[in-house]
C-alpha cells in the first residue's frame, strides 16, 4: 500500500523486531499501524493489534500518537496509551520498536558530535549515535529512592531475579545509582580528610589513601552495572573481576614492563610502550570470564572490562598516592570521567565480546578488525594520555574524553539494538546463529 504523503523530514521506522526495516511518513493526516489491510502499515508482528495505533503531526511537527483500545504501547519503556514522540525517541508496539527519525523534536547529541562523532563510531566500527539524550539519560538520578530500592536494584544475575530476554527494555538506560555511589564515597572521603586535618593522625592515611583511589573507579563501575540492561551478570562476578582482575592486569603490566623494557623509555616512546602494555595485561585478565557461556553480550563484556580496569585503576592511584601524596588523588578521580583504565578497558571488553558471541574463545579473535580496531584506539587514547603533549586548560583530556564517550556510547547503541535483534528473533540462540553464520559466511555485496 502507497504511504500517504507527508512533510518528508518525518519518518517513523521500525529498528527492530518482525516489522524491522518497514518505515512510514507522518504527515497531519492521521495514518495508522495495524495487522489490517486498511492501515498504511500492515504489520506482520503477531502481538500487534489490527489497528493498533493511529499517528499525525500536530501544529508543531510533533508526532502524536494514540492507541486503539485493548492495546498497548510503550514509549522509553513506559507503557502509555497516547502522548508524543520526539527525535530519537523509540516507541515499542508488539514486539516491534519503531523510531522518529527526522522531525521537529528537540537536537540529541548525534547532531552535536556531528561528522567528528561519526568518524569515531566508524573508527570503533560501530554505527552513530541516534537518539541519545544526556538530559533524558540521567534523569532518575535525583529521585529520592528508599534504601529497599537501592537494595534490590544490586539483586541480579541469579535465576530469579534475571529478566526475560523479551521482557529487557532496551531503549537508552537511566542509570541512578552510579551518582548516588559517587555521593557516599565522597562523603566518607571529605569525612576522612576532615579528621585528618583536625586531628592530624596518620593512622587515617591509608583509609584515605583506600578509599580515595576508589571512589570514580567504583562509581564509573556502577554505572556500567547499570547499562548492563540484561541484569544477567551478578555482583560476585563484578566484584570478583574488580579485585583478581585488577591484580592479574597489574601482574601481567608488570612482566610485560620487565620483558619488553618499555618501561624505560622516555618521552613518546614510553607512553607508547605503557599505551600497548597496559591495555594487553587488562584485557588478558578478562580471560577470568572470557569462556563463560551465559555472558555472550557486548554489554556484558563492557562491564567485565569496566571492572578489570576499575581494579587497575585504583590500585594505581592508590600507588601513585603513596609515592606522591594524597593531592594527586583528587586529579586523578576527576579526570577519571574523561578516561582512564576503566573507560577504556570498557571499550575493549565490549569488542572483545562482540567478536566472541556465544562461541568458546580463540585467539583468532584478537585478529578480528571488530576487536583489534578498538583495542590499537584505546592503546593509542591510553598512550596520549600519558605524552609529553601539554595543552592548556586540560584540553588534551577534554579531547580524549570527547573520542572515548562517543566510542562508548556508540558500542552501548550497539550492545541494546543486539538485544533487541535477537527479541525480534525471538531468542538469543538464534540470534547467534544467524552471527555465527554471517561471520562464516559474508554476504555477497
Amino acid at each position: 500500500m502507497a504511504e500517504p504523503t507527508a512533510s518528508p523530514s518525518v519518518i517513523l521506522v521500525c529498528i527492530g523486531g518482525p516489522d524491522n526495516g518497514k518505515r512510514l511518513a507522518i504527515s497531519t493526516q492521521t495514518v495508522a499501524i495495524g495487522r489490517a489491510s486498511t492501515c498504511e502499515i500492515a504489520s506482520d508482528d503477531p502481538d500487534v493489534a489490527k489497528e493498533h495505533i493511529n499517528l499525525h503531526l500536530d501544529g508543531h511537527g510533533h508526532v502524536q500518537f494514540i492507541v486503539a483500545a485493548d492495546s498497548a504501547a510503550f514509549v522509553d519503556g513506559q507503557r502509555t496509551t497516547k502522548g508524543h514522540l520526539e527525535h530519537g525517541q523509540q516507541l515499542r508496539i508488539g514486539r516491534s520498536v519503531w523510531q522518529v527519525q527526522g522531525g521537529a523534536g528537540g537536537p540529541d547529541i548525534s547532531s552535536f558530535f556531528g561528522s567528528i562523532g561519526e568518524r569515531i563510531s566508524e573508527v570503533a566500527g560501530v554505527e552513530k549515535i541516534e537518539g541519545f539524550k544526556p538530559g533524558e539519560m540521567f534523569s532518575e538520578i535525583w529521585r529520592k529512592r528508599t534504601d529497599e530500592e537501592m537494595e534490590e536494584y544490586f539483586a541480579v544475575g541469579t535465576a530469579g531475579d534475571t529478566p526475560k530476554l523479551a521482557d529487557v527494555d532496551t531503549n537508552w538506560p537511566k542509570p541512578w545509582l552510579f551518582f548516588k555511589t559517587f555521593i557516599l564515597s565522597a562523603l566518607v572521603y571529605a569525612g576522612l580528610v576532615f579528621a585528618y586535618n583536625q586531628f592530624n593522625n596518620d593512622n587515617l592515611i591509608p583509609g584515605l589513601l583506600v578509599i580515595g583511589s576508589f571512589v570514580m573507579p567504583f562509581t564509573l563501575l556502577i554505572l556500567f552495572f547499570e547499562v548492563n540492561v540484561l541484569r544477567n551478570v551478578p555482583l560476585y562476578q563484578v566484584l570478583k573481576l574488580l579485585f583478581l582482575g585488577g591484580v592479574l592486569s597489574l601482574m601481567v603490566s608488570l612482566f610485560l614492563y620487565q620483558w619488553t623494557k618499555a618501561g624505560q623509555a622516555q618521552g613518546w616512546g614510553g607512553a607508547f610502550g605503557a599505551g600497548f602494555v597496559e591495555e594487553t595485561g587488562k584485557a588478558a585478565a578478562l580471560l577470568l570470564v572470557l569462556n563463560k557461556s551465559k555472558y555472550r553480550w557486548t554489554l556484558n563484556g563492557m562491564l567485565f572490562g569496566a571492572a578489570v580496569g576499575a581494579g587497575f585503576a585504583g590500585f594505581e592511584s592508590a600507588g601513585y598516592a603513596y609515592t606522591y601524596g594524597i593531592a594527586n588523588i583528587t586529579t586523578r578521580a576527576w579526570l577519571a570521567l574523561l578516561g582512564g583504565h576503566v573507560l577504556w578497558t570498557a571499550l575493549v571488553g565490549g569488542a572483545l565480546w562482540r567478536v566472541r558471541g556465544d562461541q568458546k574463545f580463540d585467539w583468532n579473535m584478537l585478529l578480528d578488525p571488530r576487536f583489534l580496531r578498538v583495542f590499537v584506539l584505546a592503546a593509542l587514547m591510553h598512550a596520549i594520555w600519558d605524552s609529553p603533549l601539554d595543552w592548556p586548560m586540560y584540553l588534551k583530556y577534554i579531547c580524549l574524553g570527547f573520542v572515548v564517550w562517543v566510542a562508548l556510547l556508540s558500542y552501548i547503541q550497539t550492545g541494546l539494538r543486539q538485544v533487541r535483534a535477537a527479541q525480534g528473533m525471538g531468542g538469543a540462540t538464534e540470534f547467534f546463529r544467524k552471527q555465527k553464520t554471517e561471520a562464516t559466511h559474508p554476504p555477497k555485496k
